[in-house]
């Protein structure tokens, strides 16, 4: 390689890096959705014009690692609000966003050897695919953060991400891809190339037109008067969560629940919702939570409360839910899936050496690490119907709502405690990701968060009641007991068809493409 053609690929690199940067601004707080649909642009340029597909993963791994960069630099933050040293939590921030920077990478590869042969119409679908595919594959094998799900950066398009319903998630990224790679092919056509571009861009541009109509379509149909309703409290104490596991702090702790379910009540509860490791000591699984218990018996009502459950003979700790009944015994309990590394356990823990356990995953190396659920666990009965819970980032898993939603579930409940990342874009984008649920599966998400946001996500992924970040409160909303789509959505029922339809078709591209001599 030349040198001329050295700086022209680290110009591509940088272009692709750039784009990829806003297109991290679409996610929230920042909102610039618009950006979701050219920011990927030069990197698919950058692929396209790469000298080899080495250049290609390449520019790919710089676009995945300022895309991360960007939406992730709460992560720093939330690592020096853990005393972390600087250097060490810009580390480890760098470390994560290159991991997730591999999937990129991958896609640039494989799109930039399978765009080299045929027509050049084809090449933004071809795109499409392949991304979707990868994203499809990782998002079901792999435990990532899936903040690189595109559909998130158009959480602010309320008609547009109806489409979920019927395609999940990797619709609209699909979509998404296809205009970011036709918007790079019209970039070469202005360049002096044979105009071919204008047909696939005008195709996915009016796919994307017909996309939001269907959107408008169905929030049309939103019923203004839901029917009859209960009611559900849900529990936002705001508890300090760099004091929460200290043990002098545990009656301030229970007190102050004491406090927030003794506010004078409008109308008696049907179902209280307190938020993830609520208690905080250990509790065992078959017998509740006391002060759960008390509070049952004296409103009458069932109680969802997150508990870290004791170990039992064959099983450690675990992150859980306990669902205490009216009567003060447990009718239930959920045993958290998706653990989150090096916040539930130590992966590889033999090789992560020992004053980096001692000194900044103390809690963890004290608890040991958590045991995660079984993928099909029992719903809850409530009177809402059958009911399912997701903890804490689960809810960032199309994956397990959906298998859920097709056991089933009526209503999906998320317990969470953001109060890690305090006022940063974390919890933002932990709670608009239960948007996508809601609107994927067809049915209500109800969400309890130590410090927020908590709130009532109606099918439609309308949010009709709630209680922001860091406020300390309790939010008292009237659900719907009817269920407006009891046959659930087509995504629910079929899963993501369009994630296998792509990784499908990949394959036989590629099987294609290694016949096919240089």
């Amino acid at each position: 390689m030349t040198s001329g053609s050295g700086t022209s690929a680290r110009s591509r690199a940088v272009a692709a890096a750039a784009g990829a940067a806003l297109a991290g601004l679409a996610l929230p707080r920042a909102g610039f959705w618009f950006f979701g649909w050219v920011g990927l642009a030069p990197l698919f340029l950058a692929a396209d014009e790469a000298d080899t597909r080495r250049g290609a993963a390449a520019a790919g791994f710089w676009a995945g690692f300022a895309y991360h960069a960007v939406v992730l630099h709460w992560i720093y933050s939330t690592c020096r609000f853990a005393r972390i040293p600087a250097p060490a939590a810009a580390l480890v921030w760098a470390a994560l966003s290159a991991a997730l920077a591999l999937n990129w990478a991958l896609a640039a590869f494989a799109g930039r050897w399978l765009t080299t042969t045929g027509a050049r119409f084809l090449r933004p679908w071809t795109w499409a695919a392949v991304w979707t595919a990868i994203a499809a594959a990782t998002g079901w094998w792999t435990p990532r953060l899936a903040v690189d799900t595109l559909a998130y950066t158009q959480w602010n398009n309320l008609a547009l991400i109806q489409a979920g319903s019927w395609g999940g998630p990797y619709l609209l990224g699909f979509l998404l891809v296809l205009i970011n790679a036709s918007l790079a092919e019209a970039w070469l056509d202005s360049r002096g190339r044979a105009p071919q571009a204008a047909a696939p861009l005008s195709l996915g541009l009016a796919l994307a037109a017909g996309t939001w109509i269907f959107g408008v379509a169905e929030l049309a149909r939103r019923p203004a008067d839901p029917g009859p309703t209960a009611r559900v409290e849900i529990l936002q104490p705001a508890i300090d969560e760099y004091r929460k596991w200290d043990g002098g702090a545990v009656e301030e702790i229970l007190g102050g629940f004491d406090e927030l379910l003794a506010r004078p009540e409008t109308r008696a509860p049907a179902l209280v919702v307190w938020p993830e490791t609520a208690i905080p000591f250990y509790q065992a699984r078959g017998l509740a939570a006391p002060i759960a218990a008390k509070w049952a018996r004296r409103q009458k009502a069932a109680h969802l409360v997150g508990i870290v459950a004791a170990a039992e003979p064959g099983v450690g700790p675990a992150n859980a839910a306990q669902l205490v009944l009216p009567d003060g015994t447990v009718g239930g309990i959920y045993v958290k899936r998706e653990l989150v590394p090096f916040g539930e356990y130590v992966p590889l823990r033999a090789l992560v050496p020992r004053f980096v356990i001692e000194r900044w995953l103390k809690i963890l190396d004290e608890m040991g690490d958590l045991s995660s659920g079984t993928a099909d666990q029992a719903l809850f009965e409530t009177a809402f119907g059958p009911t399912a819970v997701t903890i804490c980032y689960e809810a960032m898993f199309p994956r397990w709502a959906r298998r859920d939603a097709a056991r089933g579930a009526r209503m999906l409940i998320n317990m969470t405690n953001d109060g890690w990342y305090k006022d940063t874009w974390g919890p933002y984008q932990h709670f608009e990701a239960n948007v996508f649920r809601a609107i994927e599966n067809r049915i209500p998400v109800i969400r309890s968060g130590n410090t927020g946001i908590s709130a009532v996500i109606d099918p439609w992924g309308v949010v009709t009641a709630k209680l922001d970040l860091n406020a300390r409160g309790r939010l008292d909303a009237d659900v719907p007991l009817g269920d407006p789509f009891p046959a659930r959505s087509l995504y629910a029922r079929r899963g993501d068809w369009l994630g296998a339809l792509c990784l499908a078709l990949t394959v036989l591209l590629c099987a294609h493409r290694a016949l096919i001599r240089p």
